[in-house]
């Protein structure tokens, strides 16, 4: 009897050093998983980021959005907007919010989180969402996703 308790434990044995070493396995490459997740996310944020403010793609934009409502700049495109001139200035806030509409439907699909966009861009979708001529604008050109952007995210904090 004591020979076949010492022969199962020792049939036995390296089968539970198996399972234990799938399980403890398996839990390390989920692990492993998450944090190379982690780390490519922090990298697509930061080129989304650098994409928007290091590129000069949005510079002036941003600049005008910025001014104050009597800026000749900040005049002349809400002029070019309101009046549905096809300028270049007008061409760059499309863009301009063709940027914000890209990072709007990457928040519906579940890429990105409404609190990671505030963290980057809060600053900026509170311009858009301040002057009524950019609002009026988003509203009828077909920017769908960037008006629920501004009517969702923006309104966490109070202004």
């Amino acid at each position: 009897m004591a020979e076949w308790r010492i022969w199962r434990v020792a049939v036995e044995w390296p089968d539970y050093v198996l399972k234990a070493s799938a399980i403890i396995g398996g839990g390390l490459a989920v692990l492993t998983f998450w944090r190379t997740a982690k780390v490519r996310r922090a990298e697509w944020l930061s080129n989304l980021h650098a994409k928007f403010f290091e590129s000069s793609s949005y510079k002036r934009i941003r600049r005008v959005l910025d001014s104050s409502d009597v800026d000749p700049e900040f005049v002349q495109l809400k002029s070019d907007i309101t009046d549905g001139r096809s300028t270049t200035f007008a061409e760059e806030f499309v863009d301009y919010l063709n940027f914000f509409e890209f990072v709007a439907s990457l928040r519906r699909l579940g890429q990105i989180k409404s609190e990671e966009i505030a963290m980057l861009f809060e600053y900026y979708l509170r311009l858009l969402r301040k002057h009524d001529f950019v609002r009026r604008f988003v509203r009828d050109n077909g920017f769908e996703e960037l008006d629920q952007l501004l009517e969702e995210c923006v309104d966490r904090r109070p202004e």
